[in-house]
């Protein structure tokens, strides 16, 4: 869907730029990371785009990266369970929900193992060294000076680039590059 139009890594290297780019300008790691995807990979949606701006920052609490939850509304757009599959048998509406529920599940764990942990207040934490709060002025600044905002855009950017490498490979494997 994404990586087979043009050339695939040129396709992956777009969507990780414009991760990147969004982030950097307008914040919102759920929605920057999804609305990456859906330009790049030709599936814009301004409804799902609007649901992921509730997201960031780890649904507010920093509990999940919203780099992840956003780059799983994009899997999920692709693999998901449809209003219209809910009337078929109860068998077949869970097979479609396994069908997008099994590429999520697999981008989190992969994201788990190459950055530590899927909750922002851990990833923070870890690199920063301290819970810091952007809403206190002064830890706002040791934010900017620890360079967070940096490391959010890498992990926003690697996300969305894996979730749409996923889109045409849900199978992809945890050690596989993209």
């Amino acid at each position: 869907m994404c990586a087979k139009r043009a050339t695939g890594k040129k396709k992956l290297n777009e969507v990780e730029q414009k991760a990147r780019e969004l982030l950097e300008k307008y914040h919102n790691c759920s929605q920057c990371s999804l609305l990456a995807i859906q330009i790049v990979c030709e599936m814009k949606n301004d409804e799902m785009a609007k649901a992921a701006s509730g997201l960031a920052g780890g649904v507010g609490t920093g509990s999940v990266c919203g780099g992840l939850t956003g780059s799983a509304l994009a899997l999920s757009m692709k693999y998901g369970r449809a209003v219209s599959d809910l009337s078929g048998t109860d068998e077949e509406a869970m097979e479609k929900s396994r069908q997008a529920a099994e590429p999520v599940a697999r981008l989190a764990k992969w994201f788990e193992r190459e950055f530590g942990s899927v909750n922002c207040r851990d990833l923070s934490r870890a690199y920063m060294g301290a819970e810091l709060n952007r809403s206190i002025p002064w830890q706002e600044e040791w934010i900017k000076e620890l360079g967070m905002n940096k490391r959010c855009q890498d992990i926003v950017a690697l996300t969305a680039r894996r979730a749409a490498a996923m889109l045409d490979n849900p199978a992809l494997g945890i050690t596989e590059e993209v």
